[in-house]
């Protein structure tokens, strides 16, 4: 279809008016309609031209005022070329309307979509903006910004060589049918990343910041990094740009990335049979290496420059390090939203003074300062507002703090039983006048109680049966409840606790719990034991900050165990009895963002526990413990995955010259500490890796231990997350030192899968012994319930 600008027909058309007579064009203008003659129309009736174009026989001829109708008609899209011919009548004019219609677009057809869907191509119609509507009127020029986009999508996913063509078919007279084909070919993958005019780092170097955009490789497959995508590689080039800031060339430039297709079978008819592969190459100018000069700070009343120059580090070698500067300006910028100056402004400029040296000026917009009005709760329909806000960091009437806001936020995140909104945490409301703001801290309630009526299975029970409440904010006063009973063929349990962790609404808390416990497992072959403890523990702690605090415990009970073994054939029985008096004294802080799951932040703890002397009892010890647990996001693109790490040590020795009962030695094993081994069946073992044995026959355990876990942690969605992990770890007499190169080792696979209903998650594990011995008590499945640390 041939197709003229309106534009140029009018200038044609005023041309030929101005090469005739102006004479004849002024005797036209006035005269009288006599006729009007229409040709081209399929769709439009006469009538609807006469209305756009203003024209009516008897009516005056106007020509300039045809013409600003023909380019009001333009505009409606009603068509795509009109010729209006004037000629003159003996009593009047007569009017020649030649029209070529726009035809309307009936519909769309889709052929050879397989990795792009229709869906996907409406959607970006629509978000483009494109007029392609099927019902509106075709145009050639909206066709061809389709045929781009869908090109477009298919980069988008790898297929870098796929073509889109479209053709028009005749449907009726004024209605037509628009058909897309697609090639869509096959993936190019990356086979080579070069850079070209680098100097400072190497390809290699450079390369490996490049984070989403990889070579073609068995992982970079995997995660479908080897493709090339246009987005990705601007995202990856700012990053290798960063890199070069980051050494002080801050000029760098990189060229537009060369893109070169090759084709492994260029004489396959088809492009997927081609095996083309892509080979870019990115031009790079390092420029000079620019030294960091003076620094200046304007704008500055709150603080004084020397207090904002203490924000920067002075950056390694004195060069003009982007990360250096950058980490300055961000501190300089919370230290004023820590104070109250919420929109504080903070922008550096980087002047240049000759000889590769620039100085950084720092432009200060302070604010206002801005207080807390009120602090309100939305969604807690049974936790009390009390016990949330006790929680917080900030109150009412204090300068509104930033950073002590997250915090605040974080520390009622761990309460667990009621849960902060993640997208939309805070609803601030300003007061302009009185400079405060009030604050409306949004969730809503958690899993709160905890009950399990049941059976199972574990390595320390065996077959069991349970009856489980626990309440963690018991009637919404943040009070912690807790009955447990069981009863198994290795176990029985009952457990009575209470845990008020406001005390008479002071930062203190204090607990009750109190135990039956009685236990029958065996640590060797031909060797059995029951032991049965009674006891309470009283605990009063004390909050010294969100995330910080000590406490103290004492616990008293009584303990009844009963040792079997065959010796030479025989079963011999021993029985003791002995009563236990403690104190534990501990020291915690927990900034992890969830108490089960955890996915970011630091866990550490210190805890020294004293039996025996002035407290009484038979058993005298001092036991000090510390455990560091660390949890670091390390990609949050597609699969979001977490590294997590954990340490432990523990001593025990005893005084008064009494011995270490055997059951207060260190062990390792289970679910919780060495994967794979059962429980308490890792203990000392001479150089040559044989069992040492007690007194009573029974495997020695150690005076010390040492514990190593690692994780690396896929957060697949919803309540599953894999895990691989690593753990090393082993106990060690009195006669033998902490030993880094005589650990065991274990590794593997674990799925969990957290059920609100329990509390905690269920894990399935499959593990390997990495360095086994032969009397070994490993499991290579196992099941358990709880965090793996």
């Amino acid at each position: 279809m041939r197709r003229r600008a309106y534009l140029t027909c009018a200038l044609l058309v005023a041309a030929l008016a101005v090469a005739g007579s102006a004479a004849v064009a002024g005797a036209l203008d006035g005269r009288p309609i006599r006729e009007i003659r229409f040709s081209g129309l399929e769709r439009l009736a006469e009538e609807t031209l006469r209305f756009y174009l203003g024209v009516e026989e008897g009516k005056p001829y106007d020509e300039a005022a045809v013409n600003g109708k023909i380019h009001d008609l333009w505009g409606r899209q009603l068509i795509d070329d009109i010729e209006v011919v004037a000629e003159e009548l003996a009593d009047g004019v007569a009017l020649s309307v030649r029209v070529v219609e726009r035809p309307v677009l009936r519909s769309i057809e889709y052929q050879g979509l397989k990795r792009v869907s229709r869906t996907d191509v409406v959607e970006r119609i629509s978000k483009d903006r494109l007029r392609v509507r099927e019902g509106d009127s075709l145009n050639l020029g909206e066709l061809r910004r389709l045929q781009a986009v869908i090109e477009d999508l298919y980069e988008e996913k790898g297929f870098r060589l796929a073509k889109a063509d479209f053709t028009i078919e005749r449907v009726s007279a004024g209605d037509r049918k628009v058909i897309f084909t697609v090639d869509e070919g096959d993936k190019v993958r990356i086979e080579d990343i070069d850079f070209e005019g680098n100097t400072v780092f190497g390809d290699r170097r450079l390369r490996w910041v490049m984070d989403k955009t990889k070579e073609s490789g068995f992982i970079t497959r995997l995660f479908k990094k080897d493709i090339y995508k246009s987005a990705a590689i601007e995202e990856d080039l700012e990053k290798v740009r960063e890199i070069y800031r980051k050494a002080g060339y801050k000029n760098v430039v990189l060229g537009e990335p060369r893109i070169d297709v090759q084709a492994r079978r260029p004489g396959a008819e088809t492009l997927k049979e081609q095996k083309r592969r892509l080979f870019l190459t990115i031009p790079v100018e390092e420029g000079t290496r620019w030294k960091l000069g003076e620094i200046t700070i304007n704008g500055n009343d709150r603080f004084s420059d020397e207090v904002l120059l203490r924000q920067f580090k002075r950056p390694r070698g004195g060069w003009l390090r982007s990360n250096a500067v950058g980490d300055g300006i961000e501190a300089i910028r919370e230290l004023y939203q820590n104070t109250g100056h919420l929109f504080a402004q903070v922008q550096p400029e980087i002047k240049e003074r000759g000889r590769e040296v620039a100085d950084l000026l720092v432009y200060i917009d302070e604010g206002d300062q801005f207080s807390v009005g009120r602090i309100e709760f939305e969604g807690n329909t049974k936790t009390r507002d009390k016990v949330l806000r006790r929680e917080m960091g900030i109150q009412e009437g204090m300068v509104l703090n930033s950073g002590a806001l997250r915090n605040s936020l974080l520390r009622i995140r761990q309460l667990e039983f009621f849960r902060v909104d993640e997208e939309d945490p805070v609803a601030f409301e300003f007061d302009n006048e009185a400079k405060t703001v009030d604050l409306q801290i949004k969730g809503e309630e958690g899993d709160r109680t905890e009950l399990m009526f049941g059976g199972g299975f574990s390595e320390i029970d065996g077959f069991f049966g349970q009856f489980q409440f626990r309440s963690r904010n018991f009637l919404g006063r943040g009070e912690t409840l807790g009955v447990s009973i069981q009863s198994g063929r290795r176990q029985d349990v009952f457990d009575l606790s209470y845990l008020v962790p406001w005390f008479l609404d002071k930062p203190q808390s204090v607990g009750l719990q109190l135990f039956n416990r009685k236990l029958d497992f065996s640590l060797f072959t031909g060797q059995a034991l029951r032991s049965s403890t009674r006891g309470a523990t009283l605990t009063y702690g004390r909050n010294l900050s969100l995330f910080r605090s000590i406490s103290t415990s004492y616990s008293r009970y009584d303990q009844e165990d009963e040792q079997r073994r065959l010796v030479g054939g025989q079963l011999v029985d021993s029985r003791f009895e002995r009563d236990v008096s403690t104190v534990r004294l501990a020291h915690v802080f927990d900034k992890r963002d969830s108490r089960l799951q955890p996915t970011v932040g630091y866990r550490y703890s210190t805890t020294l526990e004293y039996a025996g002397g002035f407290l009484g009892g038979s058993t005298s010890f001092i036991r000090p413990q510390t455990t560091f647990t660390l949890y670091k996001p390390l990609t949050k693109q597609r699969m979001k995955t977490v590294a997590a790490f954990n340490l432990e040590l523990g001593y025990i020795e005893p005084f008064g010259g009494r011995d270490l009962f055997f059951l207060d030695r260190f062990y390792l094993g289970g679910e919780s500490s060495m994967r794979g081994f059962r429980f308490r069946s890792i203990w000392v073992r001479d150089d040559a890796g044989n069992t040492l044995i007690d007194n009573l026959g029974f495997p020695l355990g150690g005076d010390k231990f040492l514990q190593l876990n690692l994780e690396y942690i896929f957060l697949v969605g919803g309540p599953f997350r894999v895990l691989l992990f690593g753990d090393a770890g082993n106990v060690f007499a009195e006669f033998q030192d902490y030993d880094l190169g005589n650990l065991r080792y274990t590794a593997g696979v674990e799925l969990q899968i957290n059920v609100p209903i329990f509390g905690a998650p269920l894990r399935f594990i499959y593990a390997f012994n990495l360095e086994p011995f032969p009397d070994d008590r490993f499991e290579t499945f196992q099941f358990s319930v709880g965090p793996s640390f």
